[in-house]
């Protein structure tokens, strides 16, 4: 999705919003999304055209009328979140109240859908339906007593005749819209259970063009009533005359939002516009052809995030941005490659346009142009006093007093100077692409050791009071009075392309690099590599820096900064800490991704008493030292519920003891750790201790602890989570405490009850034993030995017939193979481990694939070769077949030349290259016939996969996928054999629609005619 931004908002406060999109790829349920408010958990619940979801962040939990009892329609239409905590469900057949705790429900008859709910100032709460309705806070809080378990319903009001579409609450009354009149409602009193009347303050009839279109939202903002409509907005004057909104144009509107910091939202047909407190109208549009992007509602949640509900591209995401960008040019995206400050801290910065200035207020000036330096690519900049020296790609420049001066150096002629920095014994330390020199009042001095570097393409200079630091495009050296000594010998420093050097007293010395991470010293003397292997977000470095204040090295790069605590380097590093503070693939609203920092060198970064500086391809970027970044809150831990066989223990009761039954011995705990910004950062760990500590199980994956089996005791239930990169002494922890009583059969008391049992009872059977006359006894021992053996012999015998019968049925006689009785008898128990499983191989994606083999010109090979040569090669074809697959898998003799695979738990992508070498593997097999001759085979091939890849796909039987496996088969029989093909089908399109088709080839044709479906072929 692209984004562009008008011109009249241009670096303005809208565009300070990232953001995220989730579809159904993640998770959601549908791209349509009607409406969003949050509960007291923090949770974000949708209401959309396919049911109702929860999001934390990792997931979408879907609540459907396939898998709850008191939805009945999936299509939500409006969401409510009392001051309760409550949350009310309007759907197209009815109205729902739920508690986000306990997931309990109940439901309410409005005879028609809900469009709209409305909570009062007094609590209550009303719905638009085809009429109005009205539950008191009285009703709720007698109906949620315990005493008072009663039941209760809406009160119908009477008075208003007609469907009601929108509500709003205004400070002195409820304003609502039905088919023909805007109304207020100004006092309301209850007559008895049934009736409740109430008193207009004002009746509007709409205008003839607004009661003949929709009306999207009613919105009361700042005092003024306003109206959403496919005509465009209106608004509600102080004469109460509806008059049009001009300034947001005559496109239709579908939401206002008025936050609380005062800024007014309006989403369009084709906009989302934004206008600050006593400021203009801002606003994003979509720039990508035939994309129209609806929002249908917009909410503000407790940390100022903007939730945007599309109708047609699912979820949005934006919050607040950390940056601010100040131009450099005529042009948002002009380019800066180094930046410096002067003594009256105003900001010099050079871009392809010359050298400008920023001053205090962030406005820029342009002071020299591209043609006054004489076209030269300035690599760095600094200043001595009130000179500003320019590092050139041909020599130095000199800028003083309004003038620009070559220093007429012979050394410097066309000799790039990539650094400039000052010198501790006075003047400046130039390093250039042949040497390092310095330059002071008496001239241009070589540095004694350029014969000594390895290199003399000089990249960074770093002099201290009584050492420095020499960086090149082949290592680093430190230098001193005594001499000069190469850093990292026989490391990966020893050959990197050096960009920054940084020494910290106390600490370390750390060392950028182009192309291979970054480097540091240990107090031990010995050089380390972080890279992307050590968690280090981005391997080219262009500037290291250090911040005193907060104690952060901040790092540029091409593709973002980040930021890591200083301290950490005094050791051996094996968790890196670090954070991100911006990324190349940050969006912004306007859809264009985030572009960081183009300079290079030592002066591709900058400090003010406040903020770090740097030079982007869009301009400066200027960053807060003190940013608090997304995602670095302290994470909170949740225990969503336990589940038993029996039932669901919901998060508000896993706080105290849980106390479990006899029988519920397997448990199921989901957990979670809310947060919207970088959910891929956090990290699970959990265990499940009894009278000893358990050992942590890592869950890298899924929000869930399963334990089956467990017995009897006491037990806790510990949950960490904390942030990729921090120690796990830093986690947040929850737990709760789990006890499982035991069942009698378990007490010593059962124990001791069943010995004295069988001791009696021994005791009795000797008794009687003892007393009959031992030959008689002998004598029945040995005749119920002999029927004993009879019988046994018997059983066996049986049991070898039926196991032969059994194996004859479901074997083929001429090639050992499955037949089709067994796949008839074993595919249902595949399918079923299948949908056991369902959300785990799903989350892997892997399906069944059934696919039919048919051997190409197989009639010629008897015609020719007779039955005998025909059958040795339907032999040797089912040998290579059984070679060709897994052990979990089978191969099955469909009919005469026809094999059907059956491939259990396959991923996906990998059914392609699996055909593709089956084809190959047969076409290359050398087929021996009886007379010593041989010959080649190819063979035709469909697949299709169970469930099908539609919505619902699992209602459809494993026999369609056989029968979609057989058409595509056919398809490549038409086109000469020796080839595979399967049935693509559209995401959007039903699995219940497709179901309900009795001839499925000529469902199949219609879904090719409308461009759902398509035959996908593969020739060898």
């Amino acid at each position: 999705m692209g984004l562009t931004l008008t011109p009249h908002s241009a670096f303005s406060a809208i565009n300070d919003y990232v953001v995220k999109q989730w579809n159904l790829q993640n998770g959601l349920p549908s791209q349509s999304i009607a409406s969003i408010v949050q509960d007291d958990n923090g949770y974000i619940w949708l209401g959309t055209q396919f049911g109702l979801s929860r999001f934390d962040g990792h997931k979408f939990t879907n609540l459907t009328t396939q898998n709850t009892a008191f939805l009945q329609s999936n299509a939500v239409h409006k969401l409510l979140m009392d001051k309760r905590g409550m949350l009310w469900i309007g759907t197209r057949r009815g109205l729902h109240r739920l508690n986000p705790q306990t997931l309990e429900a109940q439901s309410f008859n409005t005879q028609g859908p809900v469009h709209d709910l409305l909570e009062d100032h007094d609590g209550g709460v009303w719905i638009a339906s085809n009429g109005l309705y009205y539950i008191s806070e009285a009703d709720q809080l007698l109906h949620d007593s315990e005493n008072q378990p009663t039941l209760f319903s809406p009160s119908k009001i009477n008075q208003i005749v007609g469907s009601v579409t929108r509500m709003a609450l205004s400070s002195d009354g409820i304003w609502l819209v039905n088919e023909h009149h805007l109304l207020k409602i100004k006092e309301s009193s209850s007559v008895n259970n049934n009736e409740f009347r109430l008193k207009l303050a004002s009746k509007l009839s709409l205008p003839r063009q607004l009661a003949q279109t929709i009306i999207h939202d009613l919105s009361w903002i700042d005092g003024r009533l306003y109206l959403a409509s496919e005509l465009g907005a209106y608004f509600l004057d102080i004469d109460e005359v509806i008059r049009r909104y001009s300034e947001i144009g005559n496109t239709a509107v579908y939401k206002f939002l008025g936050d609380e910091d005062g800024g007014f939202w309006v989403s369009t047909s084709n906009e989302l516009m934004y206008r600050e407190p006593n400021g203009s109208w801002q606003s994003v549009r979509p720039t990508q052809a035939e994309q129209n992007i609806w929002f249908s509602d917009i909410f503000k949640d407790r940390e100022n995030n903007i939730w945007l509900g599309s109708l047609n591209e699912g979820l949005w995401f934006a919050h607040s941005g950390k940056v601010e960008r100040h131009q450099v040019g005529p042009t948002i995206n002009q380019g800066v490659s180094a930046i410096t400050q002067a003594t009256d801290g105003k900001v010099w910065a050079s871009s392809r346009l010359g050298i400008g200035v920023l001053n205090t207020l962030g406005e820029y000036q342009q002071v020299l142009a591209m043609q006054q330096l004489k076209r030269r690519q300035v690599f760095d900049l600094e200043f001595q006093g009130e000179r500003l020296y320019l590092g050139t790609d041909k020599g130095v420049l000199l800028y003083e007093q309004g003038q620009v001066y070559t220093l007429p150096f012979i050394e410097l002629r066309d000799n790039p100077v990539f650094s400039i920095s000052p010198s501790n014994k006075g003047g400046l330390w130039l390093g250039t692409g042949r040497g390092l020199y310095r330059l002071d009042y008496a001239g241009l001095t070589p540095f004694a050791y350029n014969s000594f570097l390895g290199s003399q393409y000089i990249t960074f200079v770093l002099d201290l009071p009584n050492f420095g630091f020499i960086g090149t495009n082949k290592g680093a050296y430190q230098y001193n009075e005594r001499g000069i000594e190469k850093l990292g010998g026989h490391t990966a420093l020893d050959v990197a392309y050096i960009t920054s050097i940084l020494h910290l007293d106390d600490v370390s010395t750390l060392i950028g690099s182009r192309s291979h991470g970054l480097f540091y010293q240990t107090k031990k003397g010995d050089w380390l590599q972080l890279d992307a292997s050590n968690g280090l977000p981005y391997g080219s470095i262009n500037s290291l820096h250090y911040d005193k204040k907060f104690e952060q090295i901040w790092v540029g790069t091409k593709k973002g900064v980040y930021r890591m605590p200083a301290a950490q380097f005094t050791q051996s590093i094996n968790n890196l800490q670090v954070e991100q503070v911006i990324s190349q693939f940050d969006r912004q609203l306007d859809g264009k991704a985030s572009q960081c920092c183009s300079g290079f060198g030592h002066d591709a970064v900058m400090e003010t008493e406040s903020s770090i500086w740097y030079p982007s391809s869009q301009g400066v970027v200027e960053i807060p030292k003190d940013v608090q970044l997304f995602g670095a809150d302290d994470l909170q831990p949740k225990l969503e519920a336990l589940y038993t066989k029996e039932r669901r223990i919901p998060s508000s009761s896993l706080k105290d003891t849980i106390v479990l039954g006899n029988g519920e011995r397997d448990i199921t705990i989901k957990y979670t750790a809310i947060d919207f910004y970088a959910p891929k950062s956090i990290e699970f760990r959990y265990r499940l201790s009894g009278k000893e500590k358990s050992e942590w199980r890592d869950a890298s994956t899924g929000q869930e602890a399963i334990y089956t089996n467990l017995p009897p005791g006491e037990y806790v239930f510990e949950l960490e989570v904390k942030r990729r990169g921090q120690d796990w002494t830093k986690a947040r922890t929850k737990q709760v405490a789990i006890s499982l009583p035991r069942r009698f059969d378990e007490t010593i008391y059962f124990r001791l009850v069943i010995t004295c049992g069988f001791i009696f009872l021994f005791y009795l059977i000797f008794w009687v034993f003892r007393a009959q006359e031992r030959r008689k006894q002998m004598a029945l021992e040995n005749l119920v030995a002999d029927r004993t053996t009879e019988l046994r012999k018997a059983n066996e015998k049986l049991n070898q017939v039926n196991t032969q019968l059994k194996l004859v049925s479901h074997t083929d006689e001429l090639t050992g193979l499955r037949s089709r009785r067994f796949l008839f008898d074993q595919l249902p128990k595949d399918v079923e481990h299948y949908q056991r499983n369902a959300q785990s191989l799903q989350q892997q994606n892997k399906r069944l694939v059934l696919m039919i083999l048919n051997v190409d010109s197989f009639s010629k090979i008897n015609d020719t070769y007779g039955p005998i040569g025909g059958d040795s090669c339907l032999q040797q074809l089912a040998t290579l077949l059984n070679m060709r697959t897994q052990g979990s898998d089978y191969v099955a003799r469909w009919s005469g030349d026809e094999f059907l695979l059956l491939l259990r738990d396959f991923k996906r992508d990998e059914v392609e290259e699996y055909v593709g070498e089956l084809c190959k593997a047969v076409a290359d097999f050398d087929f021996n016939l009886p007379n010593g001759k041989s010959m080649k085979l190819t063979v035709s091939m469909g697949w299709s996969f169970y469930p099908l890849p539609l919505l619902g796909g699992q209602v459809i039987g494993w026999e369609a996928s056989v029968n979609l496996a057989d058409i595509a088969l056919h398809q490549v029989k038409e086109r000469g054999g020796d080839g595979a093909a399967t049935i693509i089908f559209d995401e959007q399109l039903d699995a219940f629609e497709f179901e309900q088709s009795s001839n499925i080839e000529s469902q199949l044709q219609t879904l090719q005619d409308s461009g759902l479906a398509e035959v996908r072929v593969w020739m060898r």
